[in-house]
């Protein structure tokens, strides 16, 4: 409602309305009653005359209240702050379409290849659910230049597909049509975990093309980056010439003077041209504000897709709003992609060729979109044999248990992601933002996928776990992983404390499921759930490229460190477990800052880096050990793509100088090689 006033000054009309207050038009200007806490948090008189025409703030006794005034920035961000969050159902406004109208539009927008739909019953009135996800991007192209635009999108939620427009645009004018979402509008029951997946879906379609945005705004700022750089060069590289001639003629003694004063110069220089490239680094930051639930009305008609005398029933959904068929995913394999009936299944030209093929044919074409391996059975959880030791308190050995499958869970996918909770996705009214780099990729770019083998591999992992078995468990953890590290912590019960169960809690339980295609940014996956006998923990195991486990993650979606870090932060402890080992003061500090602050994942991966050094007594020596366990825990989190690894937040929390761990980097650097392909 902007009437004839600007768009900031009836943003904050409407706001002072949702927050209690009252307003009405008198004269040329708007006479504003704010309650206390309102006139309290933004500094104004509790009655007063607000107007946005500079002409009319002239006059005594009304205040302007513009675009760019403290205190509609101030009600922006609460409102971002608060978010927006809620439920609306669309009404059905068109006309009733009979079974021979409904089946011709739904054969004319699908197309079954060698196969033909019939109906299978009349058309019922129902509705399906959609997503709306909108975030506030935020692109820092480099220190001076930063930018914030709205994106957004529409996500139909049983197939997880984003509307294109211009069906988005049509189905947000009906929506902002409708009455404004509301958190006890009717809905249907929605499962939550086709509702977290497509959740999951619109943020990686939103990532991906804030991605791509940002590439095209930093395009601009490469020549002045070259620039800046080719005039550091210079300069470093004369200062060095100056002391190659010097040391020419002098003697001994001076000449080790100024050979170390060249290599401190080298160092120099490269912590330069380090924070050059960190300047000019393209980031992206997205914030979600508004997450709305609507159901949409709907035609569905139950149908039997057929060849010959074979039948195959399936559901469609047909959005009069629109005009169009709901989009639908292959019934054997998942994937978006169109229809093809053989002549023994029903499946789509993803899958299809695959099934299909000869022995000797050739390897299948890449999927369209990731997705998760298609399993000809149910996943079925595993029991875990009894611990020998538990975590706390003594008990005789027991016998292993016999490896039992549960309850079939649903037939479809074997997906990591199969059973997401709201407490381990971070869904909330105030959605934490999503940023980060690319997570570890084998040097060869293909990245080890695990396959059947490694199901045995992961099994016989959780039973070493559980029964303590420490010198088997090591046999299938990468040396000097993030794994590693948690298990010379931990012993045997450290991949339980990376997942967050709590101390004394067992495993009875495990489902699991390989990724197709690579996770995390690059790795081969393996993901399910870990059962207690208190509760349920999700979970992600990481490949190295020789087929050994390198690192968990209390997740099971298929993120890397960074981007989880900024959307699923149930998993931060802020008490960690003691180690069982004597720790010296850098693991200690790591062990107790970086998993209060940012969880036990980053600190595997600090105390990884740490125990990996081949000279880290020197280091201490030269730095000490706060300015160290600094300097790691920013670097970690640099390389892992987490949000807000700074130097100041990380002196602030160790409780050091900045200037000495931006000194401490490049050495450190320089003897870890850090990268976004080796982030530990």
């Amino acid at each position: 409602m902007t009437g004839p006033h600007g768009p900031a000054f009836s943003f904050w009309l409407n706001y002072v309305d949702s927050r209690g207050g009252l307003w009405e038009q008198s004269g040329d200007a708007v006479l504003a009653v704010l309650p206390d806490r309102l006139s309290t948090a933004h500094d104004l008189p509790e009655s007063t005359l607000i107007t946005d025409d500079p002409d009319i703030s002239r006059e005594d006794g009304v205040l302007f209240l513009g675009a760019g005034h403290p205190a509609i920035d101030q009600a922006a961000g609460t409102v971002i702050a608060d978010g927006d969050i809620g439920t609306l159902t669309l009404e059905h406004r068109s006309r009733p379409l009979s079974t021979e109208e409904l089946l011709t539009k739904i054969r004319d927008q699908v197309a079954v290849d060698h196969g033909r739909i019939d109906a299978n019953g009349a058309p019922i009135v129902s509705a399906r659910s959609l997503l709306r996800l909108e975030v506030l991007v935020s692109h820092t192209v480099s220190a001076e230049e930063q930018f914030t635009e709205v994106a957004g999108h529409l996500v139909d939620v049983p197939s997880r597909v984003v509307w294109p427009e211009p069906s988005s645009g049509r189905l947000r004018s009906a929506l902002a049509a409708a009455s404004i979402p509301s958190v006890t509008a009717p809905l249907r029951a929605v499962d939550k975990n086709l509702l977290l997946r497509a959740l999951i879906a619109a943020y990686q379609e939103l990532d991906a093309a804030a991605a791509g945005r940002g590439q095209q705004l930093a395009s601009g700022a490469d020549a002045e980056r070259a620039a800046e750089i080719a005039r550091a060069g210079e300069y470093y590289a004369a200062a060095l010439a100056t002391l190659d001639k010097r040391r020419v003629d002098a003697d001994a003694q001076r000449q080790e003077l100024l050979a170390a004063r060249a290599e401190a110069t080298r160092a120099e220089r490269d912590r330069r041209l380090t924070e050059i490239n960190e300047k000019y680094r393209h980031r992206h930051e997205l914030r979600p504000y508004r997450l709305h639930l609507v159901d949409v009305p709907v035609l569905r008609l139950a149908t039997d897709v057929r060849r010959g005398e074979r039948r195959w029933p399936l559901v469609f959904d047909y959005l009069p709003l629109l005009g169009m068929v709901a989009p639908t995913r292959c019934p054997s394999c998942d994937a978006h992609a169109p229809l093809v009936a053989t002549k023994a299944q029903l499946g789509c030209t993803t899958c299809v060729p695959v099934r299909m093929a000869e022995p000797a044919a050739a390897p299948p074409p890449p999927k369209p979109i990731p997705a998760v391996k298609p399993a000809s059975k149910p996943p079925a959880a595993k029991s875990l044999p009894p611990a020998r030791k538990p975590l706390t308190g003594n008990s005789a050995p027991q016998k292993p248990a016999t490896r039992k499958p549960a309850a079939q869970q649903p037939p479809a996918r074997k997906p990591a992601t199969q059973k997401p909770t709201a407490r381990q996705s971070g869904l909330s009214p105030q959605l934490d933002a999503l940023s980060g780099a690319l997570a570890p990729q084998p040097d060869d770019g293909r990245p080890f996928l695990p396959g059947k083998p490694e199901d045995k591999k992961v099994a016989a992992f959780w039973d070493h776990v559980a029964l303590g078995e420490r010198r088997k468990l090591a046999r299938l953890i990468a040396p000097e992983s993030p794994l590693a590290a948690l298990v010379r912590l931990y012993g045997p019960s450290g991949p339980l404390h990376g997942i967050g169960v709590p101390v004394g809690q067992m495993p009875v339980s495990i489902t699991s499921g390989n990724y197709d295609r690579p996770v995390a940014g690059g790795r081969g996956g393996t993901a399910g759930e870990l059962r207690t006998r208190q509760g349920e923990y999700e979970y992600l195991l990481l490949w190295s490229p020789d087929r050994l486990l390198e690192e968990i993650c209390p997740y099971s979606t298929p993120w890397h460190l960074g981007r989880a870090a900024s959307f699923a932060r149930t998993w931060i402890t802020q008490a960690p477990p003691p180690g069982q080992v004597d720790l010296d003061m850098v693991a200690t500090l790591l062990l107790t800052r970086t998993t209060a602050r940012h969880g036990l994942a980053f600190t595997a991966r600090s105390l990884a880096a740490w125990w990996r050094l081949p000279d880290a007594e020197s280091l201490l020596a030269r730095f000490g050990p706060r300015v160290l366990a600094a300097t790691l825990d920013r670097a970690i989190r640099y390389w892992s793509g987490a949000p807000h690894a700074s130097y100041p937040e990380a002196a602030e929390a160790f409780r050091t100088d900045e200037d000495l761990i931006r000194k401490a980097t490049p050495p450190l650097q320089k003897r870890l090689q850090l990268s976004t392909t080796r982030n530990w």
